[in-house]
This record gives C-alpha cells, structure tokens and sequence, in this order.
C-alpha cells in the first residue's frame, strides 16, 4: 500500500492530538503500575512513533531536515512535560524527556531505512 506524504502529515497531526490527550490525563486515574513499571518503554515507543511520522511526513529528506525534526520532536516532547506539570497528580521529568529523545531517535531512523514509497 502506497501511503502519500499527505496521509503521514495528516497521522502525525492526529498522533501529537493523541499524545496531548493521554498527558492530559490526571495522575489518579492512571493505574500506578503503568506510571512506574512501564513509564520510560512506555515515552520510548510513544516518541518512536512520533519521530517515524514526522520523518515520512516530508516527500525528500536531507541531513539539516532530519536534525530539525529531532529537534522539534523534542521540543514537543519538553512541551509535553511542561502540560503535564499542569495536571494534577502528573509531574514533569527529565528522565521522560530522555526516553523520548532515544524514542525519536529510534523512529526517525527506523522512518530513513524504511520508508514506505512516497509520492
């Protein structure tokens, strides 16, 4: 299946509404065993996924666009914290900011070796 530029554009939009919408969950009605067991897997694959549709949401991709979208992923993902230190029971970490770096990372070269044919 051939998935257009558009089509991840439109993905990656949905994906940050989602990611927002979980961090906007208070801290109480998130089960503990999620928020200490699996908390930096858990920001890893999340920021996978995010780094791999930014990636294929651009038709042609040089070295400075890749850095970019690094950069601006973990911009997000500071954001991200930041909202989060806005919700009650939920607390901004450094550590999270990490794993989502190593997350976006992981995505976006997963996002150059396979990237699906675009058009």
């Amino acid at each position: 299946m051939i998935m257009r530029v558009k089509h991840f554009r439109g993905l990656l939009i949905a994906y940050i509404l989602l990611i927002i919408s979980v961090s906007s969950i208070p801290g109480h009605s998130i089960p503990r065993f999620v928020l200490f067991s699996w908390d930096k897997l858990l920001h890893l694959v999340e920021y996978s996924i995010l780094g791999y549709l930014a990636v294929n949401s651009f038709r042609a991709i040089s070295k400075d666009q890749v850095f970019i979208i690094i950069i601006s992923c973990l911009g997000f993902a500071c954001f991200d914290e930041l909202w989060q230190s806005l919700i009650p029971g939920r607390f901004p970490s450094g550590l999270d900011i990490i794993a989502d770096g190593i997350g976006i990372t992981v995505g976006t070269i997963f996002g150059l070796l396979f990237t699906i044919n675009k058009s």
